[in-house]
């Protein structure tokens, strides 16, 4: 067997070396990538990408408030301890009641009247106070007539200081002046006596009454006569101041029924 050279030993010592070395480096095991977080953290979302955070719709920062009930306990609570608007409370009812009271007897005493419409509307405002009562009743009547009386009093006054009438306007309307006048000093004075009434006395009440109506009656007739100076004259002039004083004439007839009602009820109580 030839011997290997120093030379060649150390060289076949070499290639042995390097075989070697390559070999070991083959068989070593190369590491694994280190797994992502992600990965790792969430493992749902490599199994299923449709349940991905991202594909979600977001949550509303604000809760949604529930439905209002018109059940809920907070409104049947309000509905049954607040009263129904259809149902008036009893003060109001009994008011209605009293009022309806008043109205249905100042529509009967009107009846009594000539002229029973006017009668009524006239004295219908006035059911609160009158409430029922008789002397009340022909008191607001009188009020109501003087009231008219005046009005008339002053137009017919204007009418006769206007000037462009003829003489016989001239002496119907000074004439006329004068009855409307004695008319308003009548009606006062039955209002007066009217008002401060005793009705205990029987005797008085009837004297008192007695004037009154006498009062009331001559009244009615100054109404009359004031539009009998205008019988011969047909103008305007005329026209105006008929629609003043039949409007006083037809409220002094109502009132004074109204004064013999009261007379008559008071006769009969005692």
């Amino acid at each position: 067997m030839k011997l290997l050279s120093q030379p060649q030993i150390l060289l076949f010592s070499i290639a042995i070396l390097l075989f070697i070395t390559s070999s070991s480096s083959s068989l070593t095991p190369s590491p694994s990538p280190s797994p992502s977080p992600s990965s790792s953290s969430s493992p749902s979302s490599s199994r299923s990408p449709l349940l991905s955070p991202s594909s979600l719709p977001s949550p509303s920062l604000a809760p949604a408030s529930p439905p209002q009930s018109s059940s809920s306990p907070s409104s049947s609570s309000s509905s049954s301890s607040s009263p129904s608007s259809s149902s008036p409370p009893p003060s109001s009812s009994i008011s209605r009641h009293l009022n309806q009271t008043n109205l249905n007897y100042i529509k009967t005493s009107c009846n009594l009247t000539l002229y029973k419409t006017l009668c009524y509307i006239s004295l219908s405002p006035y059911a609160s106070k009158i409430i029922s009562n008789p002397q009340k009743l022909a008191i607001i009547a009188l009020n109501l007539t003087l009231t008219s009386a005046k009005s008339a009093s002053k137009f017919i006054k204007n009418v006769s200081h206007g000037g462009g009438l003829t003489g016989l306007e001239a002496v119907a309307v000074a004439d006329c002046v004068e009855e409307i006048g004695d008319s308003v000093i009548s009606l006062q004075d039955s209002i007066r006596e009217l008002d401060s009434i005793n009705h205990k006395d029987s005797r008085k009440f009837e004297m008192v009454m007695s004037d009154v109506q006498t009062w009331v009656s001559a009244a009615l007739t100054d109404d009359d006569t004031c539009m009998d100076g205008f019988r011969r004259i047909k103008t305007v002039v005329k026209d105006l101041v008929r629609q003043h004083v039949v409007k006083v004439a037809r409220l002094t007839s109502n009132a004074l029924a109204l004064i013999n009602m009261y007379a008559s009820t008071q006769e009969n109580l005692s």
